[in-house]
């Protein structure tokens, strides 16, 4: 007689900026276990040691493990893209990890647009020239080092770093792939030409693999530090903020994703690819969900979290304090300000505004600020003009797939701030959703994972609950949106700025 088939137990990291993250879970998305460690940073802020990085991963997953009392019958990485390392035939790290935001590779970039055109390249691979993207900091390697180049085998992202760790294969998949400037977005394959312009090939990038199919399987070496079975597929689920898109219930069309972490991203989907070159002068990419079926704009603000750690820096002296105590003292001052606008417009640029609207002159500025002000209003004004810029975003996207998304759901660490929450449903004009869950992009890698033992990776969905604003707030907020902030931001950059100067130089 036989005993009653064990259920699967599923593994999603996150290999995220800040923090790296595990959970344990059921295919039907039950936490079973949580951990995370913090993401190592060289001194410079722009690299990471690759062993280190994928130490932080894998004692996040450990600890998992440890809890659960048992290790995970798969495992599924998402994480940030454009961050990545070269790797040698031996698959040993030539460099450290170069992050996203490494701002050395912005001479060559400028090359990019100057000499292939923006629009050009955008139309083909989805994204527009930038320091960020992996081109970009390939051009800067061949003149910087070029030995390495020469020596590079492959190319490894954060999450397939990771992925390689654990089974000692490379792979990636497509929605990391669109985030390069070296794969068509429309033929699904690496694009020789550019490659070329880096001295590199089609062989020397990743494969990547289909959506839920794995990279490899964890060896019995790596499966035993880590407390589990060997064997276990491992897959590489994709770009952070779509899969925690995906986790949250965001997977038809019509449908949104607000991202919020220490950047935010607004995801919209649709049946059919944005027009490119609409979707380009508003400085924002284009490429596949997930799932590879459904396409999705996405919108980036570099300064979203990174606002409130400003503050917490800056003006609060916190600079030295835990995370939580940061983000404690922060709520706490932000409800001192009281109901409704704040009447201080916020420009939320810390460093330039990507879209819609490309203007990487602007800055963080603040208008309106009287001295009856305090600081508590202007940590609620951050949080205003953050949600106004976000809505602008939303609002740019639906004009670009042809209609308004029919709801936004709100997912990532920035929820816990409910303040927030509860002012950007009060500032939009459609239905507000959040995903509470802290790790959604963990549970929709582990979703992901799920699918190389023939789940259904569609089955789990992260729990929302909607966000309803007294009509008078979100009157307010709203008129406030068409009234102040759309007009200030539309101006030029440096129009009507004597009255209130940067934010920095405000009396407070």
């Amino acid at each position: 007689m036989s005993g009653k088939r064990r259920e699967p137990v599923l593994a999603g990291v996150d290999v995220g900026t800040t923090h790296c993250k595990a959970v344990l879970c059921t295919p039907a998305g039950t936490v079973l276990a949580q951990a995370q460690r913090r993401t190592p940073v060289d001194a410079s802020g722009h690299a990471h040691d690759v062993a280190q990085l994928c130490r932080a991963a894998l004692e996040a997953l450990a600890a998992c493990t440890a809890a659960a009392r048992r290790g995970p019958d798969a495992v599924g990485i998402t994480g940030m893209a454009e961050t990545g390392a070269p790797l040698d035939a031996q698959g040993d790290p030539l460099l450290p990890a170069l992050t996203w935001s490494d701002p050395r590779p912005a001479a060559h970039a400028e090359r990019l647009r100057r000499d292939h055109g923006a629009a050009e390249l955008h139309e083909v691979t989805g994204v527009l020239p930038s320091p960020k993207v992996p081109l970009a900091k390939w051009l800067w390697l061949r003149e910087e080092h070029a030995d390495v180049v020469r020596r590079m085998r492959t190319w490894a992202g954060a999450a397939d770093l990771v992925a390689h760790a654990l089974t000692g294969a490379v792979g990636t998949d497509a929605t990391f792939a669109q985030r390069t400037m070296a794969w068509d977005v429309h033929t699904g394959a690496w694009r020789p030409d550019l490659l070329a312009l880096a001295g590199l090939d089609v062989d020397r990038m990743p494969a990547v693999h289909a959506p839920g199919t794995a990279v490899g399987r964890i060896g019995g070496a790596t499966a035993a530090a880590l407390g589990m079975a060997p064997g276990a597929p491992v897959v590489v689920a994709g770009h952070d903020h779509l899969v925690g898109a995906w986790a949250a219930g965001v997977r038809a069309a019509g449908e949104s994703a607000d991202s919020m972490g220490t950047a935010e991203a607004v995801v919209t989907l649709a049946d059919t690819a944005p027009d490119a070159r609409a979707t380009g002068r508003q400085g924002m990419s284009y490429g596949r969900h997930v799932d590879g079926a459904h396409w999705c704009t996405v919108a980036g603000m570099s300064s979203s979290g990174a606002l409130v750690e400003w503050f917490c820096d800056r003006l609060l002296g916190l600079g030295q304090a835990p995370p939580e105590e940061r983000y404690r003292r922060f709520a706490a001052l932000v409800e001192q300000a009281g109901e409704g606008p704040t009447g201080v417009c916020v420009e939320p640029y810390l460093h330039g505004r990507s879209a819609p609207r490309p203007d990487p002159a602007r800055r963080l500025t603040m208008h309106g600020f009287q001295p009856r002000h305090g600081l508590s209003e202007l940590a609620k004004a951050l949080l205003e003009g953050a949600s106004y810029q976000a809505r602008w975003m939303a609002e740019a996207q639906g004009e670009l797939v042809g209609a308004p998304p029919h709801t936004v759901t709100l997912l990532g660490g920035s929820v816990r701030q409910r303040t927030w929450s509860a002012i950007k449903a009060a500032v939009s004009p459609w239905r507000t959703l959040v995903c509470d869950a802290p790790d959604a992009a963990c549970l929709g890698a582990a979703a992901w994972a799920g699918a190389a033992l023939d789940l259904d990776p569609a089955a789990p969905v992260a729990a929302r609950r909607p966000v309803d604003p007294p009509p008078a707030a979100a009157d307010a907020y709203q008129r406030a949106y068409h009234t102040v902030f759309l007009p200030t931001v539309t101006t030029s950059a440096t129009a009507g700025r004597s009255a209130t100067g940067p934010v920095t130089d405000a009396p407070l």
